[in-house]
Formats: structure tokens, C-alpha cells, sequence
């Protein structure tokens, strides 16, 4: 049995593990890192009998159109995944065209690719040219799976993991394995408690509207922004809700069973405004209390505009809910106070917090997951810490660092 990360080994984007075993080749995931301008993993083999996507995000979705111009590729993934995972790839398409960069698909290799790919439920087993994947919730976020692939050795890769339930998903629940591919996104760091992290954000939203500001809260439109509307739900606040996650709150609203309580999730889409049009912009910034907006990392859509409106006003608040990469518009207004909009760098006089809403597993939880699995062998992906999960694991399990490229035996 052969293993090779085409990408997302010691890094933290455009994962993808590809399993050799028994004359068969799979792909867990292929994803691309969203960077300016973007990076992208090593190619795939051409002779994969099966390409399987843990989630949507692009990360781990982005590469997937270039699958369908292979001659056996078909890819898998809860109904979720895969619609979400459509949206995804064609806004960076979108992106790609729109900063000049070559793009590495078409309209038609994401037709066709979606077109040909196989819906399969959460808790589905799925066997394929002999191959057997069991598919189980990952948390992270609704649709999002880990699959144990059953073969020489019975291998859990577990794409993004949380194991704790949040306001849309449920916990992961560890499964006994061999060999367990886990992600180390958070290694050697712990979360705050969410429940007072989410204390202090609708806190700081009500102090910037009792003196007379307005809360830009920059979003990731999979998952974090219906996070954050979840949160302010009851809070009574002028919520108005722009941006792509508009399109994936109606991929949601179509899957109840993915969500951890659809009716509260619909309760609370109820009460926000929708930016439909560009026109309706102005109207939120003359009415809304709070403003949930793409893009999360301040690299691009709507969230540019609100705090170019806004950027003079002490009184409002740019909260940012999620993790700002190195070299984003959001990392440079965490370190330096200044952001870049149209080629002019400004300096906000918002107020300016940061909050944790990850939706990743910390070290400890990581810890207690792999330990669970009873794994022999555990290989840490998808981070660019993994010592201090190596070190923690390494009494109970032969732990394994690889790098992008080589392939290595089990």
C-alpha cells in the first residue's frame, strides 16, 4: 500500500492524498489555496478509479474540475459537498478571470465533472471497481465527511474535523482504524470556549450600536457566516446578511437533515435582510445594525465596500471571525491597522476585533479523536505545526510527517 500528497502535507490548503492499494488508486480530496495569485497541488495520476471530497471548502474542492478530463475519475461526496463545492468552483473561475490569471479549468470541465459525480449520504458505505469507503460526519460543516477506506489496511482520512457541535453540525465521532490521516490545522493550540467567545462578539456588537456604529463582520460564505447569523440570532440586532453565503443558505435550507436543528436554522435566516442588488447596499448601510459579509479574508466581494463607506467612522466595528493568512488583506489589518481597497491603501478608524469561530478541531480534541481511533499508524496533513501533535501521539502511535511529492509504504 502507497501513499503521495499531491499537496497539503505540511501546509495548510490544496490537499490531496492519493491511496494506492491492490491495483486501485484513489484521491481524497484536491484541493488550491486561494492565494494572489492562487497555488495549486502537483498534478493528479491519470489512472484514479475514484476521487472521493471530504468537503466543499476550496482548499479541498478547488482542483476537482480538472478530474473530469481523466479517463476512469468519478468523484463522490454528500449532496451537500457537491453543490456547495459547484458554487465554489465556479466563483474562482469567476476570480481567476476577473484578476487575470490562467485558469486551470473550464465552465465545461465543472459541467462535466458534477455531472458525472455520485451523491452519497453521511452515513453511506459506498463500494466501487473494489474499492469500500464508509462515509461518516466530520463536523466542520454540513455536508462534510470523514471516509474510511477498507483495504489492505483500513485508512480514516478525515478531511476537516470538528468534535464539537457547533450551531449548524454535530461532533465527530471517532472510528477505529489502521492508519488515521488527520488534519493538524490547530496543533499545539487550544480554542477559547466557544460559549464565552460567543458572549464577548454579540457583546461587542451591542456596545458598537449603543454608540451609534455599525458592525462589519467579514465572513467566510460556507459555514462561518451562518455561524455568526446563528449566534445573533435572538439578539434583536438589524442584521443584513451579503454576499455568496446567500446562495449557500438555500443549499442548506434544501438538505434539513445536514443541519443540527433546520427549523432554528430557518428561524433564523427569517429575520435578516438580504442584499439582493448592488442598490440594496446603500440601504443597509443606512439601516443595518450589522453587516455579515463576504469576503472573509477582506481579499475581495462586498465586505470592501461596506468599510470603504465606513472606514472613517470610530464608532463602528470591524469584528473578523476567521483565520487571516499570511499575505491576505486580512492578516495586513491585523498587523499593520491598514487595508488595501482599488489599489489605495487606507487605515480604518473602526474599531477592530478578532474572535475565534473556527470550525477545526483544537490540539486537545486532536489528541483525544486520534487516540480514540486506536490507529497503529497516524499521519498528520494539513498543517504546518504537527510536532506538537507528533509529540503528544507519538507513545501510543508510529506517527508519521510526511511531505509533498514522495510516495512512502504502509
Amino acid at each position: 500500500m502507497e501513499l503521495q500528497f499531491l499537496g497539503g502535507a505540511s501546509e495548510i490548503g490544496s490537499l490531496g492524498l492519493v491511496i494506492r492499494d491492490q491495483g486501485r488508486t484513489l484521491l481524497c480530496d484536491y484541493g488550491m489555496t486561494p492565494t494572489d495569485p492562487p497555488s495549486y497541488p502537483r498534478p493528479a495520476p491519470t489512472n484514479i478509479d475514484l476521487a472521493v471530497l471530504s468537503h466543499a471548502h476550496l482548499d479541498h474542492s478547488g482542483m476537482t474540475p480538472v478530474l473530469s478530463r481523466l479517463p476512469k475519475a468519478r468523484l463522490l461526496g454528500t449532496p451537500v459537498t457537491l453543490a456547495v463545492a459547484d458554487l465554489l468552483t465556479r466563483d474562482a473561475l469567476k476570480v481567476a478571470r476577473l484578476n487575470g490569471y490562467l485558469a486551470p479549468y473550464t465552465t465545461a470541465d465543472i459541467h462535466s465533472l458534477h455531472s458525472q459525480a455520485t451523491a452519497v449520504d453521511r452515513h453511506a458505505t459506498f463500494r466501487h471497481r473494489g474499492i469500500e469507503i464508509e462515509f461518516t460526519p466530520a463536523g466542520h460543516i454540513p455536508g462534510a465527511s470523514m471516509m474510511l477506506y477498507r483495504g489492505e489496511k483500513d485508512i480514516l482520512f478525515t478531511g476537516d474535523l470538528q468534535t464539537h457541535a457547533t450551531h449548524l453540525v454535530g461532533g465527530a465521532e471517532p472510528l477505529e482504524c489502521d492508519v488515521l490521516v488527520m488534519e493538524s490545522t490547530y496543533a499545539g493550540k487550544d480554542h477559547p470556549d466557544r460559549k464565552e467567545t460567543e458572549r464577548r462578539f454579540r457583546a461587542k456588537v451591542a456596545e458598537t450600536v449603543e454608540r451609534g456604529g455599525k458592525v462589519i463582520v467579514p465572513a467566510f460564505a460556507v459555514g462561518r457566516a451562518q455561524e455568526v447569523l446563528m449566534t445573533l440570532a435572538s439578539a434583536g440586532f438589524e442584521t443584513y446578511l451579503d454576499g455568496m453565503a446567500r446562495a449557500v443558505n438555500r443549499i442548506y435550507l434544501s438538505a434539513p437533515d445536514y443541519l443540527a436543528d433546520s427549523k432554528r436554522f430557518r428561524r433564523a435566516l427569517e429575520g435578516v435582510n438580504v442584499v439582493e442588488h448592488p442598490g440594496d447596499r446603500k440601504k443597509a448601510l443606512r439601516e443595518a445594525e450589522v453587516i455579515i459579509t463576504t469576503g472573509g479574508m477582506l481579499d475581495g466581494g462586498p465586505v470592501l465596500y461596506y468599510i470603504g463607506e465606513l472606514y472613517h467612522d470610530a464608532n463602528s466595528s470591524i469584528l473578523l471571525t476567521g483565520f487571516q493568512v499570511e499575505g491576505s488583506n486580512g492578516r495586513q489589518l491585523l498587523d499593520t491597522g491598514t487595508l488595501t481597497i482599488d489599489d489605495t491603501v487606507i487605515r480604518p478608524e473602526c474599531e477592530l476585533e478578532k474572535y475565534d469561530f473556527s470550525a477545526h478541531a483544537g490540539h486537545s480534541d486532536l489528541v483525544r479523536f486520534a487516540q480514540s481511533t486506536r490507529a497503529e499508524t497516524v499521519i498528520l496533513m494539513h498543517g504546518d505545526r504537527r510536532e506538537a501533535l507528533r509529540d503528544a501521539l507519538s507513545p501510543t502511535a508510529d506517527v508519521l510527517l510526511p511531505g509533498n511529492g514522495p510516495t512512502f509504504s504502509l
